[in-house]
């Protein structure tokens, strides 16, 4: 089986090219064997192109062989010829010096003293040049080098200090000295100077042996200067509170660590004075960073608060470590809590004019007759709703977990700022809403003015927010910052108590005051003609008018508090006055009106309150004129039109009907001669259209 194998093995040296061949045409189809031929080819291609390959690369390296041993041959040859020649001057050399040291082998004591003394001079004329040297050195900033060169001068030239051109020499380089020394003492005063030349020339100065008490004096003012001076620059070179810290970790508190380092390494027995002067600069970089924080005026920019408030609590942290007795952290803390504070006022600040500009907003679109009342109602609310979210988002910054004071024991930050944020922002949110509320209840300034229309808004608003959203609130600010009521927090049935109380003075303001500016103009119209001429003809232009007001009135409040309107036409079963002692007798079975019922957030409770204001209005202003018979006769007409439109919209009829049976009976008590119309003839007029009236001159006499 293996010769076989071996024998159809085209790599095998006994191959057999018949037995391969008979082998592929029995086993392979004329495509296969297309495809034997095809892949034999390109076998052959490409060891053919493999073998040519081989053979160039080998006769290239044959080529770089010989040139190789071409140059190597050459250099060889050079050498030799060098070689040759090197022996030859070696030769002459020994040979010259052997003849030379014959010549002068009698005076070799006067060239060795010769020698010597061409070493002495050369040493002297260093010595002449020192002064050159040192003044080099100097004007180069080498100072260390000019006080070392000019004390290992000193000691040696000393003993030839007589020599007058050694003592020249002395003074001009001590001349120098002189002025280096006054130049590192003057240079340490200069608060300008960087730390590290302070602390290099402290080093030099102490080194050359200058009064201890007087560098360290002259270092612990120069510090300060130079700390004043950081301070000075940064309080007038900062975009925002973040570029301020930044600037201040990257200047004032590394040079003080410097300062204190350096200090402490050559003084470390004036500890305290240095303690002195770095608490005393510390409270004013606190000072500053205290006041460009707590100077911030834009709630958006809490996140840079947060960021920068976070860098200095660290460098503040690092600090206390790198400088033992500087502890600065427990004010670092205060910093903290006060920022914090001043955030949460921030957001509250925007919280309340947000809701102005919302509210000042509403009150232009019902200018420009807005009728989307329920989508103003809802704007207000969301506003609301947005801002105290965002605020919440923003305070939570202050507790993220890469905030490294986020980490301070509960009792030194995070339980007192998790407090106040549900009391001092959540809280005093919806305080200032109540108190906006409030403004526009009492109408001052310019609220006084504003569209009835807009209490309207503002008291749904809030209805609907203590429906929900001030719970979900509440409780989003509790599970934010995971508070428990037994951390005396406000209870939330006390805020939403607070808010619905002033949605129902809202409303009420709203009643009142559109159930007098009905009112006042139902009045003027009535009494612009209080003795009629002749009998009635129709119902007063002004009692339409008030009629379809309140129609009005009554499709926007079912729009903004959804239900349906009742009919308008609706025929009421109750039997009309028509004589002076019905009038009497139902004026003594009247029933009493309260006006200061609740009113509940509903159409026609709402309806039913501006109704009563409007009919007290006209019976008051009844009472104060006296009627002729067609006098009383137009009251019972323009009455039976009231009573006839308005009960249908009220949720309780007896109080229309009651109402308007004590405007009829004032009417009669104050006519002399009282005569009603006849209950046909009432009707009749009453459903006569206002534009057929025959009387032009009655319409314009308020008819």
């Amino acid at each position: 089986m293996s010769s076989v194998t071996s024998i159809l093995d085209i790599t095998q040296p006994d191959f057999d090219v018949e037995a391969y061949v008979v082998k592929l045409l029995k086993g392979k189809s004329l495509d296969g064997l297309v495809k034997e031929e095809e892949e034999m080819v390109s076998a052959v291609r490409r060891l053919d192109s493999d073998v040519h390959q081989i053979v160039y690369e080998n006769y290239n390296k044959f080529l770089t062989a010989t040139s190789t041993v071409r140059k190597i041959q050459d250099e060889f040859t050079q050498l030799d010829s060098e070689m040759k020649s090197l022996s030859q001057s070696m030769t002459k050399i020994s040979t010259l010096i052997g003849n030379l040291g014959g010549v002068i082998g009698e005076k070799r004591d006067d060239i060795l003293q010769l020698g010597s003394s061409y070493k002495v001079v050369n040493s002297l004329k260093h010595i002449f040049d020192l002064p050159q040297v040192l003044q080099g050195e100097f004007d180069e900033g080498n100072y260390g080098e000019v006080l070392r060169m000019y004390k290992m001068a000193e000691e040696s030239l000393d003993e030839y200090k007589e020599v007058a051109t050694v003592q020249s020499v002395l003074e001009k380089s001590k001349k120098i000295y002189d002025i280096t020394e006054n130049h590192l003492m003057e240079q340490l005063r200069n608060p300008a100077s960087g730390t590290e030349f302070v602390s290099e020339a402290v080093d030099l100065l102490l080194t050359i042996g200058r009064d201890k008490e007087e560098v360290q004096t002259v270092l612990l003012t120069c510090s300060e200067q130079s700390l004043r001076k950081d301070l000075k620059y940064l309080e007038e070179n900062y975009s925002d509170v973040l570029d301020l810290v930044e600037r201040a970790s990257e200047t004032f508190i590394p040079n003080l660590t410097l300062i204190a380092t350096t200090h402490d390494r050559l003084f470390e027995e004036k500890r305290k004075e240095l303690l002195e002067v770095l608490q005393s600069e510390m409270n004013s970089l606190h000072f500053l960073v205290s006041k460009v924080f707590l100077s911030s005026s834009d709630a958006k920019d809490c996140s840079i608060v947060v960021r920068a408030l976070d860098r200095y609590f660290r460098k503040i942290s690092t600090c206390r470590h790198v400088i033992p007795g500087l502890d600065f952290l427990p004010l670092a803390i205060e910093l903290i809590n006060k920022v914090s504070t001043h955030e949460i006022d921030l957001s509250l600040t925007r919280i309340k004019e947000e809701l102005k500009n919302s509210l000042n907003e509403i009150r232009k679109a019902l200018v420009n007759d807005e009728k989307d009342l329920p989508g103003l109602a809802n704007k207000l609310e969301q506003v609301f709703v947005h801002q105290v979210k965002t605020a919440l988002a923003n305070l939570l910054l202050f507790t993220a977990s890469d905030v490294t004071f986020a980490n301070l024991p509960p009792d030194e930050f995070s339980r007192s700022f998790a407090l106040n944020a549900h009391e001092r922002l959540l809280v005093q949110a919806f305080h200032r809403l109540t108190d906006l509320a409030d403004e526009y209840e009492t109408g001052v300034g310019e609220i006084r003015f504003v569209d009835p229309r807009v209490l309207l808004v503002f008291g749904v608003s809030l209805q609907h927010l203590t429906n929900k959203s001030a719970t979900y609130l509440l409780n989003l600010c509790r599970e934010q910052f995971s508070l428990t009521p037994r951390e005396g927090l406000t209870d939330i049935t006390v805020v939403t108590s607070e808010v619905k109380s002033r949605a129902q003075k809202l409303v009420r303001c709203y009643a009142e005051k559109t159930g007098l500016a009905l009112g006042e103009t139902l009045v003027k119209g009535c009494t612009m003609l209080v003795e009629p001429s002749a009998t009635p003809n129709s119902v007063r232009a002004s009692v339409r008018r008030l009629v379809e007001e309140m129609n009005t009135c009554d499709g926007e409040l079912t729009m903004l508090l959804g239900g349906e309107a009742k009919p308008k036409d609706t025929k009421i079963s109750r039997r009309p006055i028509t004589t002076a002692l019905d009038a009497a007798r139902d004026s003594l079975w009247c029933e009493r009106i309260d006006f200061h019922l609740q009113i509940h957030f509903n159409r026609s409770s709402i309806i039913t309150a501006i109704v009563k204001v409007v009919l007290k209005i006209f019976i008051e202003s009844i009472r104060l004129q006296t009627y002729s018979k067609f006098g009383v006769e137009q009251v019972q007409v323009d009455c039976y039109y009231m009573q006839r439109c308005l009960a249908a919209m009220v949720s309780d009829e007896v109080v229309v009907n009651s109402m308007v049976d004590q405007a009829l009976s004032s009417a009669l008590k104050r006519c002399q001669d009282p005569v009603l119309v006849h209950p046909s003839r009432l009707v009749q007029l009453c459903e006569q259209p206002f534009a057929n009236r025959p009387n032009s001159q009655a319409s314009s006499l308020g008819y």
